[in-house]
């Protein structure tokens, strides 16, 4: 009797937890989204470094030189003129470690049109308090590539 009480309440705690995680996730997926949504145009629209200054992660920036976020602006700039602009579609994931703690994290890619042709702009985020921060930026085009 009592090993089924103990396996009952262990069962409960277990659905408890999978549906709070549930229900934080989607509201991780749409604080996030929004970010994306909202950050993608405003950078991509004149390929201002401040742009992404302004948004970078402490992370982000102890990992990218000034210097070298320059040089990536530059080869971003080919691309032209911003024209259109897909929302974006990726998740938020929350992973606790022994070294890191909580770390909420998300990745997302969304979809452009420049004047030079289509990109792709994948985006990892992190989450620093109730802030969302870049950690990592990639413009993939075939404009690159010419």
């Amino acid at each position: 009797m009592i090993l089924g009480g103990v396996f009952l309440v262990l069962v409960v705690v277990v659905i408890a937890g999978i549906a709070i995680v549930a229900v934080k996730g989607s509201a991780l997926d749409k604080e996030c989204k929004q970010y994306v949504d909202a950050a993608v145009p405003a950078i991509a629209s004149k390929w201002d470094i401040t742009e992404i200054q302004k948004r970078a992660s402490p992370e982000f920036k102890a990992a990218v030189k000034d210097e070298d976020l320059e040089k990536l602006i530059r080869m971003f700039r080919r691309l032209g003129k911003f024209k259109a602009y897909d929302s974006a579609k990726g998740e938020a994931n929350i992973s606790v470690t022994s070294e890191h703690g909580k770390v909420v994290s998300a990745e997302y890619v969304a979809s452009a049109d420049f004047e030079a042709g289509p990109a792709e702009i994948k985006m990892s985020l992190i989450k620093h308090g109730d802030q969302w921060q870049i950690l990592g930026i990639h413009v993939n085009s075939k404009v690159f590539l010419e």
